[in-house]
């Protein structure tokens, strides 16, 4: 999801965007069309909002033919093969950080015990 930035220069808002505010916190969120009638979190208070959707707009004019909605089957697939991956790296450096820092409070530990 795209957002307006509040202060810095604004996220480009194309013709096919929905621009609304969270009803929680006000914050101006952009998302495109596709996600109209979606349940998001907004990405500054991480509440749920509900995308509206737009004046004329019918929910079966989103739908996909056959052969994109395997494209972005596919694509959604290897982000959160990627995502796993990811994970799983953080997950090896973070055992790494452990012992690192085990090995530093033990070195601090015996510094202080020959004091």
């Amino acid at each position: 999801m795209a957002e307006i930035e509040d202060n810095a220069q604004e996220t480009e808002i194309r013709d096919t965007d929905i621009a609304f505010d969270c009803p929680h916190c006000g914050k101006n969120l952009v998302i495109d069309y596709r996600g109209a009638g979606l349940e998001i979190k907004c990405s500054a208070c991480e509440k749920p909002v509900l995308v509206p959707i737009p004046d004329g707009m019918q929910l079966g004019d989103l739908d996909l033919d056959s052969g994109e909605i395997l494209r972005q089957l596919f694509a959604t697939r290897r982000n959160y093969q990627r995502a796993e991956l990811e994970i799983r790296k953080l997950k090896t450096c973070l055992v790494q950080l452990k012992t690192a820092l085990g090995a530093m409070e033990t070195a601090v530990d015996e510094g202080l015990g020959e004091a």
